[in-house]
């Protein structure tokens, strides 16, 4: 609460922000007819706030202050903004992270999926080491607690990537369940998978995208997701209009990372789901026939 009239600093220069406890991010889109105009309105942004700071005896932290500029990765040799803050610039990164996810200059994910990928070879290995203390049930506890809860944070975001990343993903998961079941290197994946109830990496993340769509319909959603979507309604009346389906956006340039976003990603999963899932009212209920849709899936 004490943070809060930051916002109210960062809205009056018209931009957007984000703020979680002790850290701030502002957005702005830079195009080529506004470009310097947007640098000079986030540096006069960014004074305001550190004269804020100071008049409210809180440290602005320049040190750990940083510019991330996303832009496609087919773009030759893109200029990155300076941002000047007093008499220093703020130093432009190709990463950052953001809330446990690692955010880069193409949105390609890859530095998030290897830094997830050597957090839970570490944590497998780990168990591995204790494995033969453990029983069944007692190993599965840990495999979720420690692997499991690392592959699923923010999954939906690897929505889109191509394979060969999920694939260093769905390595760690297939180890996982082999050390689970005791199950040998070269023995088929997908029986132990079904045995053990685990939905695949890539379907685990289409019922990610299909739970937060459903939210976002029933209003269960954060207002920046619930905005990102809308339902089919068209001009006249079609067959379709009472199938519950959501407007699926235009065609997005951006094809690596365009399509990928919430807007396009949600009404992609959500229209093809059966009719009976899309007219589900209640969470749980959608949650247990979401999973054993997938199931079929597979």
């Amino acid at each position: 609460m004490y943070v809060a009239p930051l916002g109210d600093i960062v809205s009056a220069h018209g931009i957007d922000y984000m703020s979680y406890a002790d850290d701030t991010q502002l957005y702005l889109t830079l195009s080529p007819g506004n470009r310097e105009i947007s640098i000079s309105r986030l540096e006069s942004c960014i004074r305001d706030i550190k004269s804020w700071s100071i008049q409210n005896k809180l440290m602005f932290n320049d040190s750990k202050t940083e510019v991330l500029h996303i832009s496609s990765k087919f773009r030759k040799c893109p200029t990155s903004p300076k941002i000047a803050v007093d008499d220093s610039f703020v130093d432009t990164v190709l990463k950052a992270k953001s809330l446990g996810v690692i955010v880069d200059c193409n949105l390609n994910m890859k530095h998030h999926v290897k830094n997830t990928a050597s957090a839970a070879s570490f944590a497998l290995y780990k168990i591995g080491q204790l494995a033969k203390y453990l029983d069944h049930k007692s190993t599965e506890r840990l495999v979720h607690a420690f692997i499991t809860s690392r592959l699923d944070y923010c999954n939906s975001l690897l929505y889109g990537i191509p394979s060969t990343e999920l694939s260093k993903l769905q390595l760690i998961q297939n180890s996982a369940a082999r050390l689970v079941t005791r199950s040998k290197k070269h023995d088929h994946i997908t029986p132990i998978l079904r045995d053990l109830h685990w939905l695949p990496l890539h379907l685990r993340i289409r019922y990610k995208v299909a739970l937060l769509a459903f939210k976002a319909i029933h209003g269960m959603a954060p207002s920046y997701l619930t905005d990102l979507v809308a339902s089919y309604s068209p001009q006249r009346r079609l067959r379709s209009s009472s199938e519950t389906l959501l407007c699926r956006p235009r065609r997005c340039n951006t094809r690596f990372y365009g399509d990928r976003c919430f807007s396009a990603a949600a009404p992609e999963v959500w229209n093809n789901l059966p009719w009976d899932l899309r007219e589900a009212l209640h969470l749980n209920r959608f949650k247990k026939d979401l999973k054993t849709y997938l199931f079929s899936c597979f």
